[in-house]
């Protein structure tokens, strides 16, 4: 009898052998398809939204820009959860079509009536809908990765975003040369809701559902996830991640005005620094990931301890040329850190509830938003200088590190309760 039936069953490590070898830079055809339309939809967004800041400071003050970004934020809070749940229970793609309703409907509002206070609700609408786009791309490579046994989730988490980052460094110059012809932001707008439209079609005809029937049907029978489901991995890095983001949330946002204002970078100059970042990043995703993978939880500290001093340095660089060297300087350090952390988030996580456990974990560090955005609107107001935000945020995003540091590292006591359980549940299976 031979043995191969028995080695390689079906549905397992044979179809992950022939999975791999079929991949392309780290991702298979189900994947790559995901990547693609990703990129088409990441255009709706980055058309416009790398200006959308310096755009609100024409006739918005910095409260108001904050209120703004604070409420988009809050409604991306209200998507993450529903679209994991959703994603979970329904598939990948049925979500993933959803998700381009509101974005759209609010671009097109954004277009038709670009004005206080009415831009508030239309911002709100387009970030909701946004927040399901961002959670499908996680939740997509994570069952693949699940279905190859954890390996290689870097890379995976990483390389599915190219095309995104592909198209996020070249919208910014297309949307320069439109505005040097004379087109306005609100153009721009149109684009993005067009381009919205667009990607919602390719996922009808194009995206493959990756969720596993079993997984989908187990996730019906728990319909809520309690605290306890996501498992000690996940609660410990997550809380460890909270102050990293708020010392982050700080300064982002306002990362158009200070360019333009503090640094005195014309406007179309800053979007090819944009462009200059987005396709640094394309340039390094395969090379950092693959070298992430080799040790994920010391290439996230050295990511973020990178990420917080380059953010010190745009607080005190001047000159366009510095601006330009920081953002392609500023690529490596955001790859390493948007593959690892989703990589290290669902480690442990059941199948059926990785959907959840990376819309959960969106939801509580995108929380950090509320706090951190208007408090560095508040900080922008008081002290006349984003120069001094990005330098405090920075700062604090290195004293963080030590949380983060703990939170990854920290083996928890085992449960001695549980394993007393476990063992008299297996003696009395013995005597029966």
């Amino acid at each position: 009898m031979s043995v191969a039936p028995v080695l390689l069953p079906k549905g397992s490590t044979s179809d992950v052998i022939e999975t791999r070898r079929h991949e392309i830079l780290g991702l298979n055809g189900r994947l790559w398809r995901l990547a693609l339309v990703a990129g088409i939809a990441q255009l709706s967004v980055s058309i416009w939204t790398w200006q959308f800041a310096i755009f609100l400071d024409t006739f918005l003050n910095p409260w108001d820009i904050g209120l703004t970004f604070t409420i988009g934020t809050l409604a991306a809070l209200v998507g993450y959860p529903i679209s994991g749940a959703l994603a979970d229970v329904v598939g990948r793609k049925k979500t993933m079509i959803f998700s381009f309703i509101p974005l759209c409907l609010g671009l097109f509002m954004l277009y038709i009536i670009p004005v206080w206070p009415y831009v508030v609700a239309s911002y709100g609408l387009t970030q909701f809908g946004w927040s399901f786009i961002i959670i499908i791309t996680r939740a997509m490579p994570a069952d693949e990765i699940a279905r190859e046994h954890m390996m290689d989730s870097t890379k995976k988490f990483t390389m599915v975003l190219m095309p995104a980052f592909l198209m996020d460094g070249i919208s910014p110059i297309l949307a320069v040369l439109l505005i040097q012809s004379g087109s306005s932001l609100s153009y721009l707008l149109l684009i993005g809701a067009v381009a919205g439209i667009v990607a919602l079609l390719l996922t009808v005809l194009f995206v493959q559902e990756t969720l596993h029937p079993e997984t989908k049907r187990k996730a019906r029978l728990e319909p809520k996830v309690s605290i306890r489901k996501l498992g000690q991995k996940f609660w410990y890095f997550t809380g460890g991640m909270v102050g990293y983001y708020l010392a982050w949330g700080l300064a982002i946002p306002y990362l158009g005005p200070l360019s333009v204002d503090a640094w005195g970078i014309d406007v179309s100059i800053y979007g090819l620094t944009w462009s200059a970042f987005s396709l640094s990043t394309v340039l390094l995703m395969y090379g950092l990931s693959s070298f992430a993978d080799r040790g994920r939880r010391r290439a996230l500290i050295v990511g973020l301890a990178a990420n917080g001093l380059i953010m010190i340095l745009f607080g005190i660089g001047s000159g366009v040329l510095t601006m330009f060297a920081l953002n392609i300087l500023w690529a490596g350090p955001i790859v390493v850190w948007i593959g690892v952390e989703r990589s290290l988030a669902i480690d442990g996580v059941a199948d059926q509830f990785k959907g959840r456990a990376l819309a959960t974990y969106q939801l509580i560090t995108s929380i950090t938003g509320l706090i951190a955005t208007p408090a560095g609107a508040l900080i922008w107001e008081i002290t006349s200088s984003l120069r001094f935000l990005w330098i405090l945020s920075g700062l604090l995003a290195l004293l963080s590190l030590s949380i983060i540091y703990w939170s990854i590292y920290y083996k928890p006591r085992p449960d001695i309760t549980s394993n007393v359980k476990i063992r008299r549940k297996r003696v009395v299976q013995s005597r029966i």
